[in-house]
């Protein structure tokens, strides 16, 4: 593989990885806000990309699609995967969390 290969797709990757990390961060956390402002600062991309590529005349507008296909996609599809993994991962610990409190508290009423 050529060193221009390696970035473009090492840009791709640190896209991808950097967005399902954070979302998951805010996912696990329930933070409603930080997925809303990843989520709004992600459309104001993907829609200046889209405006750059309307505006664009000749080839020009690669660029743009070079950006939507490279940067907008991977962050999208990994801001999706990282929230709802994060969101299920916090349901199912306050669901053990709630039946380890539940199965402590009847042992501690049975043995009295």
């Amino acid at each position: 593989m050529h060193s221009e290969e390696i970035i473009m797709f090492g840009i791709v990757g640190v896209a991808f990885i950097a967005a399902l990390l954070l979302s998951f961060f805010f996912g696990k956390r329930r933070n409603k806000l930080g997925l809303s402002i990843m989520g709004i600062i992600w459309t104001g991309f993907t829609g200046i990309m889209f405006f750059g590529m309307y505006d664009a005349s000749g080839w020009d507008g690669l660029a743009y699609a070079v950006g939507l296909v490279a940067i907008s996609a991977p962050t999208g599809v990994g801001s999706l995967i990282g929230s709802l993994v994060g969101w299920a991962k916090s349901d199912k610990a306050e669901h053990e969390q709630f039946t380890l409190g539940a199965g402590q508290s009847d042992a501690a009423t049975s043995s009295r």
